[in-house]
């Protein structure tokens, strides 16, 4: 899954800003696409709903561990993930 992946584009969290805003539109619109709720979607992945609102919103950052995963859950790569072009999942 990381084979494609730049290295840079790998730098998603920093201080408490997030370097990647593209990133959380595009997990809110990957799950809200594949009809998965907040609440469905925060139990699959064991963390709290409030959690994964804050990524959703830009809030909070996910770390690389919940990426990860987020994207083995919804069958995406991690590179459609983080990439800025919009795309129907």
């Amino acid at each position: 899954m990381l084979e494609n992946i730049q290295f840079e584009n790998l730098r998603l969290i920093k201080g408490g800003k997030n370097i990647y805003p593209i990133l959380c539109e595009n997990m809110r619109r990957i799950r809200k696409n594949k009809k998965i709720t907040q609440r469905r979607m925060s139990i699959d992945m064991r963390i709290d709903q409030s959690t994964l609102s804050k990524y959703e919103s830009c809030t909070r950052n996910p770390d690389l561990n919940y990426i990860l995963e987020f994207c083995k859950k919804c069958n995406v790569s991690l590179d459609s993930l983080i990439n800025s072009e919009r795309k129907e999942y």
